[in-house]
């Protein structure tokens, strides 16, 4: 017979059940955060379903090394004639396909286009690492920026950088970097001054998603919070603002009005950075989706700012010349 002193009261087994039916839901809404906030820098893998050839565009894959020579998978689009050109950037759990549209815009507006997936991201390698997302993805920007300036179709021609969401910041850290060939940036959806709200905002978006159970108020506040300390842990943010060390370079915020994670006023608090700077505010679009609702607007706004800052399309030259 067990030890009388080992034999529990229905007391205590109440008790001990209790405890463990109060401590798992906690660990379960723990680990689901954790592991939600490592997905949002290495998203499942899924193939990605646009490319050049699927909007009528004739592209060369080229594979740049980014920080640590990770490969980045790009793709380089050349426009007809000589031209500047636009490297464009995609959202979190996205992929170049995603900005392929507007990538066949631009470029039929005379531009040669560069499109990227980030690490972790569409076809470009998984790098595995636990922390310093931030500054790697700044770095694989950058590399991309210097591949273009590479290419022999520039010949010291100038460069534009539109970022979505996290690609926003990273087009920030590359044009820092490259005052004389970064001429005009383009953020759409960020970047945010204040990282640990966004990600708060971004568990909030997904709540009426997740099981019932973690949606209560206890939980949900216990999974928010180890969401964020441990996307913050994983991204370890780097220096922001990153300030352009020319004012001059013209910077286009664009934010939608119904963005329920990076919002207009986020924005507003950082153009006092960037004299240069102005915004769009656009009506119904939501976080990353402004090119989709104005797609014919947020073209012109971008060409707009092209020109401004004095870039040339194929054919200008000629017809000027002429």
């Amino acid at each position: 017979m067990p030890d009388a002193a080992l034999r529990l009261s229905a007391r205590d087994r109440l008790l001990d059940l209790l405890a463990v039916v109060t401590v798992v839901p906690v660990l379960v809404a723990v680990w689901l955060a954790v592991r939600g906030a490592w997905q949002v820098y290495h998203p499942p893998a899924r193939p990605v379903r646009q490319r050049p050839e699927t909007v009528g565009l004739a592209g060369e894959r080229v594979m740049v090394p980014g920080a640590g020579g990770l490969p980045l998978a790009c793709w380089w689009i050349p426009a007809a004639g000589p031209a500047d050109a636009v490297v464009i950037g995609h959202g979190i759990r996205r992929d170049s396909g995603s900005v392929m549209a507007l990538a066949k815009r631009l470029h039929d507006a005379g531009y040669h286009v560069l499109t990227f997936d980030m690490r972790n991201h569409g076809e470009s390698a998984q790098d595995h690492l636990l922390r310093g997302q931030s500054p790697l993805t700044g770095i694989d920007h950058h590399r991309v920026v210097q591949y273009v300036a590479g290419r022999p179709e520039m010949d010291g021609r100038k460069v534009a950088l539109i970022g979505f969401s996290m690609t926003s910041w990273t087009a920030m850290w590359a044009a820092r970097r490259e005052p004389d060939l970064v001429r005009a940036v383009i953020c759409d959806s960020g970047p945010s001054m204040d990282m640990i709200r966004t990600m708060g905002r971004t568990y909030d978006v997904a709540r009426p998603k997740m099981p019932r159970l973690l949606r209560g108020p206890m939980l949900f506040r216990i999974g928010k919070t180890a969401f964020t300390r441990a996307s913050a842990f994983f991204f370890q943010l780097a220096e922001w603002p990153q300030l352009l060390p020319d004012p001059s370079v013209p910077v286009l915020f664009v934010v939608g009005d119904r963005d329920p994670v990076v919002r207009p006023d986020d924005v507003r608090t950082q153009m006092a950075h960037y004299p240069g700077s102005t915004l769009w505010v656009v009506p119904r679009a939501s976080h990353t989706t402004s090119v989709v609702v104005e797609p014919e607007e947020f073209v012109r706004r971008v060409t707009g700012v092209l020109d401004q800052a004095g870039f040339t399309p194929a054919g200008r030259e000629s017809v000027e010349s002429g």
